[in-house]
């Protein structure tokens, strides 16, 4: 393994995350103030057959916009990573990488009902809403296994250097599972929340510990 690539991918990956983690705590806290008041906006020119106010899609869509970019980022930085890791390890940094770009599929997708809305159809905004979610919800899913996979074979790994903070990022992704289950109930939102933010710090600090673990340089072919 070569150390100083390994190092380097590592570093790209912890600051893929920290941005998309920083991104993900902005959305919660302005999203609902500004997506409320775009929509009152967009509502409004549904209604009337106003032109959709251009602030108003900005508002909602800047966001998500920025964390498919860091997404974006997170994925070039985890195919380094696996030209980096040993040979046993890269079928399970790969499968991250998968799991990354099945994201942001979903997110892309999840995004395309601004563009139903814009047709100004409440028919259309229904009907094409509803596959859009379930699309979104069975992409997500995948990735979520594929997760799962790669986090339970690094922590496993005797070749992967961050093991230990693999196990984190492991227990973090169950947490973020099972927060979207349990968000989804009625009433229990704040319960999925706090897990959620759990899950953000286990996170940072899996890959923390990944971007600290020793790594001892394969010795060279005599």
């Amino acid at each position: 393994m070569d150390k100083l690539a390994y190092k380097n991918a590592v570093n790209k990956v912890f600051m893929a995350v920290m941005i998309t983690v920083i991104l993900g705590i902005l959305a919660s806290i302005f999203s609902a103030f500004i997506a409320t008041s775009a929509a009152l906006d967009m509502t409004q020119a549904l209604v009337t057959g106003d032109s959709m106010p251009f602030t108003g899609l900005l508002s909602v869509l800047i966001i998500p916009l920025l964390v498919v970019a860091a997404s974006i980022y997170y994925v070039i930085a985890l195919g380094d990573l696996a030209n980096a890791v040993h040979e046993n390890d890269v079928p399970a940094v790969k499968k991250l990488r998968t799991a990354v770009i099945l994201s942001i599929i979903s997110s892309v997708i999840g995004l395309c009902i601004f563009l139903v809305i814009l047709s100004k159809s409440l028919t259309a905004i229904v009907s094409v809403g509803a596959v859009i979610g379930v699309a979104c919800a069975v992409l997500s899913i995948i990735a979520y296994i594929f997760t799962l996979i790669a986090y339970s074979k690094l922590k496993a790994s005797e070749t992967f250097p961050g093991k230990d903070g693999a196990k984190l990022l492991f227990i973090a992704a169950i947490i973020a599972l099972c927060c979207g289950v349990v968000g989804a109930i009625p009433f229990l939102g704040i319960i999925g929340g706090l897990g959620a933010i759990a899950s953000m710090v286990l996170q940072i600090i899996g890959w923390l510990k990944i971007k600290n673990s020793e790594v001892a340089e394969t010795p060279a072919a005599e």
